[in-house]
């Protein structure tokens, strides 16, 4: 290690510092990760962001990716970076819960986990979640709350709220979620993350507990779009900003959101304009955002109910009363009215494929509000603007526009159309890097 890297705080790498000063042999995984268990240590009893560190396995991992790269055998460039899994994702011999009040050691890796093996990654633990993943708050009644690295007392979001913030606090430079409806960029939002769902299927989710069979992706969440781009394998393009053209959809303007989003979103939209970058207006017909996103909930009681049906007959004290509640509502939906609920987010699918053929990338604040202190009602809208990426499989990214005068992060979402992942973050790089220049 140099002597000018003796003095810096490793934990506030980004991926790509960290692959960077692996490859220069300024820094070894050992040390990434021994800072980062160091600094979830000293912490994590504030955030409450894991359930479950894997301390030892970390560094035995961690050592042999410096072994790898002493003999030039590195795996891949994020050999020996760490990052943690949302606990529904499984990994070999390390507990997994879904967020429920028991868990299971599973025998074999998730698919997604087992590439990121295969590529040298470090799991350096489990993070918290909302129970069963059917929920954006992470106040989880059996592993408690997940609070927000910048308010204490307020929340990550969810259901990937312990993934948001684990890397919001610094504990590490990444982290998977699943998002069903919001669940990887409503954290992100909240915490001042990158949060990105990949085009459905990217990364398999076989090895993941579900939510919902229709809705689920699994995706990451880091410092920057760039880190990312390493960690999907998609290498970014060059585009200059003014050849990027983004539309807003009236669906989403014309909807309530806090004023602290509004004016950061206002903001956003005039520095992206000052940078060349063009934004016109469209509409998304017959879709109104908080009706469909009842449709998608619906779905998600009667998938879910069908995924833990077992689980919860053999061990009910393992499910709080309100997630008992919500798939027991699940099984009551008569088959017709779970049809009818596809058939009407498949009727949003072929509207919005139809408008990306013109408007390639769509921009939306992520959430309508920032992240809410755990004493007041929970929004019913946190994931208005961002489940129509469920509904048509697309890509779309959470960026931070930067901090509201609430001093809360706010999140910009950009969508494009299914398999555009390298195309949205080739231009989420150049949006990232306007918003962070102002």
């Amino acid at each position: 290690m140099s002597k000018q890297l003796k003095s810096v705080d490793f934990t506030n790498f980004s991926v790509v510092d960290a692959v960077n000063a692996l490859a220069s042999g300024e820094l070894s995984s050992s040390d990434l990760v021994t800072a980062c268990l160091k600094k979830i240590t000293t912490d994590d009893r504030r955030v409450n962001a894991f359930v479950h560190v894997a301390s030892d396995c970390a560094l035995v991992q961690a050592q042999e990716s410096d072994n790898r790269r002493k003999t030039g055998k590195s795996l891949s460039s994020v050999d020996g970076i760490p990052i943690a899994l949302k606990d529904n994702i499984d990994v070999k011999g390390q507990p997994t819960t879904n967020g429920l009040g028991t868990k299971w050691i599973p025998e074999t890796d998730a698919k997604v986990v087992a590439e990121l093996r295969a590529r040298g990654m470090v799991f350096i633990g489990k993070t918290n979640m909302h129970e069963a993943a059917l929920g954006a708050t992470t106040n989880n009644p059996h592993y408690g709350k997940t609070n927000n690295p910048k308010m204490f007392g307020y929340t990550a979001g969810g259901s990937s709220g312990g993934s948001g913030a684990a890397v919001g606090a610094f504990f590490c430079p990444a982290a998977l979620g699943t998002d069903t409806m919001g669940s990887v960029r409503v954290p992100a939002a909240y915490c001042g993350t990158v949060g990105f769902k990949p085009t459905r299927n990217y990364w398999s989710t076989v090895g993941v507990t579900p939510l919902s069979t229709t809705l689920d992706t699994v995706g990451p969440l880091a410092r920057a779009v760039a880190d990312v781009a390493v960690l999907m394998e998609l290498p970014i393009s060059h585009v200059d900003s003014g050849e990027i053209k983004l539309s807003t959809l009236t669906n989403f303007e014309n909807a309530p959101m806090e004023k602290a989003v509004s004016d950061a979103y206002t903001i956003a939209k005039k520095l992206l304009s000052m940078a060349g970058i063009g934004i016109i207006s469209t509409h998304l017909k017959n879709y109104e955002p908080t009706p469909a996103r009842r449709t998608a909930l619906l779905v998600c009681e009667v998938e879910g109910f069908s995924v833990l049906e077992r689980l919860l007959s053999t061990t009910p004290y393992a499910f709080s009363d309100e997630l008992t509640n919500m798939l027991n509502f699940g099984s009551k939906v008569l088959a017709s009215k779970y049809l009818m609920a596809l058939q009407k987010l498949d009727v949003v699918r072929r509207e919005f494929l139809e408008l990306l053929e013109k408007h390639k990338f769509i921009v939306s604040p992520t959430t309508p509000q920032t992240a809410f202190s755990f004493g007041n009602n929970v929004p019913v809208d946190q994931a208005d603007f961002t489940a129509l990426a469920n509904f048509v499989g697309c890509p779309a990214i959470s960026i931070p526009i930067g901090v509201s005068q609430s001093s809360m992060p706010v999140g910009l979402q950009v969508i494009a159309a299914p398999g555009q992942d390298k195309e949205l973050l080739s231009v989420a790089v150049v949006i990232q890097n306007i918003l962070y220049q102002n």
